[in-house]
């Protein structure tokens, strides 16, 4: 939590506790990932500013990890269309019968609502304050999307970070001495080149979402060279 503004040392040091008291490592987010978003993070001000680093960082470069999570990447808006094939089949059959439009029996969902985006009255039904209402509960959705998507890289990132630490020492105590990367994509080698040039002691995930781990090199004579 050191790069995470608006988080207090104090929560920081229940959240940990938190998670050990939760019976996990940190890999098992589901004992405690719903519990600290809820209590600590939902509807209040912060961020990570070692993903806003990264995110500069990658930008800078015109090219990001194949592997990178843009928070900030709004969603596709949706046509009329889709939006009316949200609602419910049995809604659209009962706009058109009021208004009195002729269709086959037969007719898919998708038939149904081209006929409903012809009919004037649409505007004005029920039906369509049904998507409007969606609209909206979209539009809320859409500004918890951020810091939620945020939370899950933070936490995810700390868990598996504490992990190849944890084998980074296991290895260590064993007598390895030596250890590679192993990418998930060879494309993504030049992003974890310049993490490991920003901070040689560093252990994946080297930047938010990614896949690398760190090999233990089994030297056959043991002299670690």
């Amino acid at each position: 939590m050191a790069t995470v503004e608006g988080i207090s040392e104090a929560e920081s040091q229940e959240i940990l506790a938190f998670v050990k008291s939760s019976g996990s490592d940190g890999l098992n987010l589901a004992g405690y990932f719903e519990q600290v978003y809820a209590r600590y993070f939902k509807g209040r001000a912060w961020t990570w500013t070692e993903y806003d680093d990264w995110a500069r960082i990658f930008a800078q470069m015109g090219q990001f990890p194949s592997t990178w999570t843009d928070i900030d990447k709004p969603r596709k808006p949706k046509t009329r269309a889709e939006e009316l094939l949200g609602q419910r089949t049995a809604d659209i059959r009962a706009f058109l019968d009021a208004e009195g439009v002729q269709y086959l029996p037969t007719a898919k969902k998708e038939q149904l609502v081209a006929i409903v985006e012809l009919t004037p009255a649409l505007a004005d039904s029920a039906l369509w304050q049904a998507v409007l209402a969606k609209r909206r509960e979209e539009a809320d959705a859409a500004l918890e999307r951020r810091p939620r998507l945020l939370y899950d890289l933070l936490m995810r990132t700390i868990a598996y970070r504490a992990k190849s630490e944890r084998e980074l020492q296991r290895a260590k105590a064993a007598g390895v001495k030596r250890f590679d990367v192993m990418l998930a994509i060879e494309a993504d080698r030049k992003f974890v080149e310049i993490a490991r040039q920003k901070d040689p002691q560093a252990v994946p995930p080297f930047y938010p979402n990614d896949f690398t781990l760190l090999r233990p090199i089994i030297d056959n004579n043991n002299t670690g060279r």
